[in-house]
């Protein structure tokens, strides 16, 4: 493992304005949300689920990626340490989200990726920004990263899924096991545009 020359005060101090921007950012997202879904009518989040990664997990993906293990490489190379997950029932529902956080002002938008228009090999779909979240601190404003994922419920059920197997075969998946989690996200497509066509049919009736 690389030099560790993280002394814990400062960890701590910075896990501490990880939980700050966390708190921030779910208040600003329920917010928006839920103004959205009274102004049109109709609720596009099945739930929300958060996380901040611990000092472990970040200190061992620092030294995965060859980083020397300090503060700021820490701020600067992982973008993830604090994480929200927003499961929708419908795929426009994903990209209505994805409005709602280009219009929230208090956020900035650092990076997007659309997983889901472009899948990753493995068949993973979702759709994830990166934002830069305000806290407002005695000495002034400081801006915390963040990852938020956006998904649909059957995206969520393959994504947990393949989570699992990571565990499972810590060093390689077999091909075998590859080909049918690749097949599972297709169906799991397939089954994303049933149910959609579902929902609008049903809407046809309200």
């Amino acid at each position: 493992m690389s030099n560790f020359s993280i002394q814990n005060n400062e960890v701590d101090h910075l896990m501490l304005k990880y939980e700050f921007a966390l708190e921030e950012l779910i208040t600003q997202l329920k917010i928006s949300i839920k103004e959205f879904e009274f102004n049109n009518n109709k609720q596009i989040v099945e739930h929300i689920k958060t996380r901040i990664k611990s000092k472990e997990s970040a200190i061992k993906k620092l030294d995965s990626k060859g980083y020397e293990i300090n503060i700021d490489n820490l701020k600067n190379h992982i973008h993830d340490m604090v994480g929200v997950r927003i499961v929708c029932s419908f795929l426009p529902d994903v990209y209505d989200i994805v409005n709602i956080i280009d219009n929230a002002k208090n956020l900035k938008i650092k990076e997007k990726r659309d997983y889901i228009e472009t899948p990753k090999k493995s068949g993973y779909s979702s759709y994830h920004i990166i934002v830069e979240v305000p806290i407002y601190l005695e000495k002034g404003i400081e801006y915390i990263e963040a990852e938020i994922q956006i998904r649909t419920m059957a995206m969520d059920f393959w994504a947990s899924l393949d989570h699992k197997l990571q565990y499972k075969f810590s060093d390689v998946i077999p091909e075998e096991v590859k080909k049918e989690m690749y097949d599972c996200s297709l169906a799991i497509k397939r089954l994303d545009n049933k149910m959609l066509g579902l929902h609008e049919i049903v809407n046809k009736y309200k």
